[in-house]
């Protein structure tokens, strides 16, 4: 079985930020408390923070071959998670095992050979396995000594003898690669993750990065909304306009405000993307852009001079809207230039919204 064959974890369909929870207790305590299957979500969060292994699986349970949380980055580098719900600090023994069909299943090729092997247990690992994990050359010798007592049997089905072939890969094998964290070190890379907010409350922990870069060249995906500007200067200026290489030639006082009517577009493009990461869903931008909707909806069949006075007018009263109720601008995410923005996005997206009287 390899990454592909497996799904992303879910996301939930709809997720609820809470201040307060009834459960008080630090996250560290909580996440003693839990149970296997949650302690490897856990696990998958927080492992989706790190570098950039963009696909990252599960494949807990019977038959995963050592390996309970599976990442791999875009250069086919993996990554192996091993979760171990003990109620006790992890020894040499409880691992050896995992050190066991680690070999193995690289052995016989059924499984990549890791770039790092992570141990992760609610109550850490105690202090031998660390001595050994610091010494990585000792676990060769030591599997071998402990192999019938401890893999021969707890590898698969059928007892797997420790063949001279065998040996010398466990020999030759590169140990290094066995690595761990505290508990507490991973929380505090958690904090870092779309899923901390949900998982332990106190509300969102991530701030938002506002710098934009708007390109020079406009894309294909703003063409929609830019035509609707253009359109829009076009009646004020009684002259059809159609591309903003002749706005820039017959009207060139109009290159400041489209530059930023662009950078308002991207600003709410950069809410949306910040929104649909740590939000764990699209649901609060979406609600957020139909309220701006139904905000300056009115606005769109008013009776105006020409759609540049409407514009301007939908610009000045879409930052009076009251958006108070809605998460992303709860956690004072929603600045006046993504409002105007998001009329940009709707502009691209409904065929209704529309600043000319005549298009």
């Amino acid at each position: 079985m390899n990454i592909e064959c497996l799904a992303p974890f879910p996301a939930p369909e709809k997720v609820i930020i809470k201040d307060a929870e009834g459960d008080t207790r630090v996250p560290y305590e909580r996440v003693k408390s839990y149970d296997d299957k949650e302690f490897e979500l856990f696990i998958r969060e927080w492992v989706v923070s790190l570098k950039n292994k963009y696909q990252v699986r599960g494949f807990g349970g019977a038959g995963d071959k050592g390996r309970d949380v599976v990442a791999k980055d875009g250069n086919n580098h993996y990554s192996y998670y091993q979760c171990k719900h003990y109620d006790h600090p992890l020894t040499p023994s409880d691992m050896l095992p995992e050190f066991g069909k680690l070999v193995y299943y690289t052995y016989i090729d059924e499984i990549p050979l890791p770039h790092e092997y992570y141990i992760l247990a609610p109550m850490d690992i105690g202090a031998k396995l660390n001595d050994l994990i610091d010494t990585p050359s000792n676990i060769n010798g030591m599997l071998i000594e402990k192999w019938d007592s401890n893999c021969r049997t707890k590898i698969t089905k059928e007892p797997i003898g420790l063949s001279p072939e065998l040996k010398s890969y466990i020999e030759s094998f590169d140990f290094s690669i066995i690595k761990t964290k505290s508990m507490l070190e991973v929380i505090e890379e958690h904090k870092s993750t779309a899923f901390y907010a949900f998982r332990f409350g106190g509300g969102l922990t991530v701030t938002r990065d506002r710098h934009i870069t708007v390109p020079d060249v406009i894309e294909k995906y703003e063409t929609i909304y830019i035509q609707k500007y253009l359109a829009a200067v076009s009646e004020r200026e009684k002259v059809s306009i159609d591309t903003v290489s002749e706005l820039a030639h017959k009207f060139p006082k109009y290159m400041a405000n489209l530059k930023v009517q662009r950078e308002r577009f991207y600003s709410a493009e950069n809410l949306k993307t910040f929104a649909s990461k740590h939000l764990l869903t699209d649901d609060y931008f979406k609600d957020l852009v139909d309220d701006i909707y139904y905000g300056i909806y009115d606005l769109l069949g008013k009776l105006y001079a020409d759609g540049y006075e409407r514009l301007n007018d939908v610009m000045a009263q879409v930052v009076r809207i009251d958006l108070k109720h809605n998460l992303l601008s709860k956690y004072d995410l929603v600045h006046p230039q993504d409002r105007q923005g998001i009329c940009h996005q709707l502009a691209n997206e409904r065929s209704d919204i529309v600043w000319a009287n005549t298009n």
